[in-house]
This record gives structure tokens, C-alpha cells and sequence, in this order.
């Protein structure tokens, strides 16, 4: 975030109109951030593949599901609730493989997400938000 461009992305993302006000240009940084975006799931689809050593298409819907939980777990919009999400999602479905079996280890995991939204809707590390 401390370059010229981290700084720039963080001001489209706040405030687009004052950000091209100043003299960012908003598409380029646009642009800039969908391709890097694309570029890390392609790279993360090249590991995967290579990882399973084959490719299907349906190969990403597991760990697609796992990581909305370990960000969702974790809290919305916290690099650190990401982090303490994806440890606690990963440590419960390879854990719970020991006393259930493993075709039903996922459920673990979203049995745990599903209590923890229950009892604190914003995640582990997310900031309480007043609505209405």
C-alpha cells in the first residue's frame, strides 16, 4: 500500500471521483487491479492443476466453497479475519477427518461457520456495524 500505485488503488476505492479529481486515472487503476486479479486465480489454477494432476471442469467448487467460509468466518474486509478464518476452516476439515469420515470432513467445517455467524454475524475479526 506504500507505492504510488497501492496509494492510487486505495484512493479509487474509496472515493473514484475525487481520486480522478486529483489526477488518478481511475480506468487505468481499474484496469490495473482486474488484471492482476485475473492473473493471480489463473496462476492459482495453474497450481491447483498441477497439484491434482489433471484439470476438470468443475475442479474449483470444494476449495471455492472453503475459502468463502475462511473469509466469511474470518470477517469481512480483514486480511487478518482471512487469515484466523482459513486456519480455522482448514485445521476443522482435516481434523474432523479423524472422527468422521473423510467424505463428510467439509461439513465440519461449515457446521463451524454456520454456528460462529449465528453467534457473531460479522465474523471472528470483523468490526460490529449498526443497521438502521
Amino acid at each position: 500500500i506504500g507505492t504510488r500505485v497501492g496509494r492510487a488503488t486505495r484512493a479509487v476505492s474509496d472515493n473514484p471521483a475525487l481520486a480522478s479529481a486529483s489526477g488518478i486515472s481511475v480506468e487505468r487503476i481499474i484496469r490495473l487491479v482486474w488484471t492482476a486479479g485475473a492473473g493471480l486465480a489463473a496462476l492459482g489454477g495453474v497450481l491447483i492443476a498441477l497439484y491434482f494432476n489433471s484439470t476438470s471442469w468443475n475442479m474449483g467448487g470444494t476449495i471455492l466453497l472453503l475459502m468463502f467460509a475462511a473469509v466469511t468466518l474470518g470477517g469481512l474486509g480483514t486480511a487478518y479475519g482471512a487469515l484466523a478464518g482459513s486456519l480455522v476452516i482448514g485445521l476443522v476439515a482435516e481434523m474432523s477427518s479423524l472422527v468422521i469420515p473423510s467424505d463428510m470432513r467439509y461439513a465440519g467445517a461449515l457446521l463451524i461457520l454456520i454456528i460462529v455467524l449465528l453467534v457473531r454475524p460479522q465474523g471472528i475479526l470483523g468490526r460490529a456495524e449498526r443497521v438502521g
